[in-house]
Order: C-alpha cells, then sequence, then structure tokens
C-alpha cells in the first residue's frame, strides 16, 4: 500500500543560529558592510566632537622666529609665554568660564632670510611650513595675525584682492598700510613672549573667503579678532 500523500515532503530540520547568519550574511553582506563603516564614521566624527576643545580666540604667527617649546630650567617654553601673554588681552568670549587660545606659527623665510642662512635651512621643513600657513591663510578660524612682512608682501594681494581686511584709525601706532600694524610700535610688544617677536612682525586682520563669510562661527571668529585687537591696541603696562 502506498502511504505516500502527494504535496508532502521530508519534515526539514530547524535552522540553527549559524546558518540563519549565513543565510543572512549571503543575501545582505554589502548592505551590512556599508551599515558597519556608516557606524565606525559616526562614532569617529562623535568623538571628535565632543574632544574637541572650545577655543575663544585663534591667533596665528608666521615669519621667521622659530618659537620654542623646550621648558628649560623650570623656565616654560616660550610658547607658553606667549600664550600667557595673549590671555591677559583675551576674553571668555564662548562664556564657558575661561579664557582659551589657539596659538599656531609657522615658520617662513623671504628669499633674503634663506640666502643668509643657506645650508642651515631644513627646507623640507620650511616647504611643510609654507604650505600650512597657505591653508590656514586660505580657510581656517586664524583671523588675528601676527606676520612678517614678507609674510604679508608675499600673500595680501591674492589676484587683486587683499587678504587681510583694512583697520580702524587708531592713535598712537605705527601703520604699515592701510590693514597692518607694526607690532613694536604697541605697548603690547614689552609683554614676555610678545617682545621675542621680530621688530618687523605686523599685526593683519585676515579677510574670510567666500564661504567662511556665510558661516556664523567665522562671523563670530572674526567679531572675537576684532574685539582681541582693540584691547592690544589700547593695552597699557601695569
Amino acid at each position: 500500500m502506498n502511504n505516500h500523500i502527494e504535496g508532502v515532503g521530508e519534515v526539514a530540520r530547524p535552522a540553527t543560529l549559524k546558518d540563519k547568519l549565513s543565510n543572512f550574511w549571503y543575501h545582505y553582506k554589502w548592505h551590512s558592510v556599508a551599515a558597519i563603516i556608516a557606524i565606525i564614521a559616526i562614532l569617529v566624527c562623535s568623538l571628535q566632537f565632543c574632544s574637541k576643545e572650545s577655543y575663544d580666540i585663534h591667533i596665528m604667527y608666521a615669519g621667521s622666529k622659530s618659537i620654542g617649546r623646550t621648558v628649560t630650567d623650570g623656565t616654560p617654553a616660550e610658547i607658553e609665554t606667549i600664550c600667557t601673554s595673549l590671555k591677559r588681552v583675551a576674553e571668555d568670549f564662548d562664556g564657558d568660564g575661561k579664557i582659551t587660545v589657539n596659538f599656531t606659527d609657522y615658520i617662513y623665510y623671504s628669499s633674503e632670510e634663506l640666502d643668509k642662512l643657506g645650508a642651515d635651512v631644513d627646507f623640507s621643513y620650511v616647504s611643510g611650513d609654507k604650505k600650512s600657513l597657505e591653508g590656514a591663510l586660505e580657510f581656517s578660524e586664524y583671523y588675528l595675525c601676527f606676520i612678517s612682512e614678507a609674510v604679508y608682501e608675499e600673500y595680501n594681494d591674492v589676484g587683486g584682492l587683499d587678504m587681510f581686511a583694512p583697520l580702524p584709525v587708531y592713535d598712537g601706532v605705527e601703520y604699515y598700510s592701510d590693514n597692518a600694524i607694526r607690532l613694536s610700535s604697541l605697548n603690547f610688544y614689552k609683554m614676555p613672549g610678545i617682545a621675542n617677536l621680530p621688530e618687523d612682525t605686523l599685526v593683519c586682520i585676515r579677510v574670510p573667503n567666500v564661504l567662511a563669510a556665510k558661516d556664523k562661527d567665522h562671523v563670530q571668529h572674526i567679531e572675537n579678532a576684532n574685539r582681541m585687537l582693540d584691547t592690544i591696541i589700547s593695552f597699557k603696562i601695569d
């Protein structure tokens, strides 16, 4: 007697977790890879955002002065001394209860300075700093600039457009041009660390590029830079 029932076969054994995962990976492998990459990117960006310190002011120096970063016999590094002096004229712009200054520096030599230094120049280092400086001048938060005359002459006129903004008329200061003031003509130049910057150092406010001019954060950075410049100009030694 034939007990076979049409349409009924052997009962399939339940799929194991391993089988289910293997089947899922087979069908959704690239979807899973894309999702994992997206999750990692979000985590990295979130961690960077959370760990990024908020600065009240961003200031750059560019010129022939190599600013020391070594602590000697308990004496603070030169860059720390400069930042301490800058904090004297900075404000708590972001209102977090503390004053923080983001200071960066770039080595830049004029052709005359390079000729004098000759073999003592690390050209790879100088070239790298020049590229970094050009990037900072193009798009960065550094709007308050302490720069050498050589840097000013190299970058102020870019395709017929000024890199630095016209400055207000201040009494008792020496102008290099309508958008550059000689740091050495200011009382602030007597401050520790600041006094070590070369006498040809100029103070300027960088003009934002088209994209930065529409960004509210950059607009705030520019306002902070101008307010700090006013304080630097009016600074008196106690």
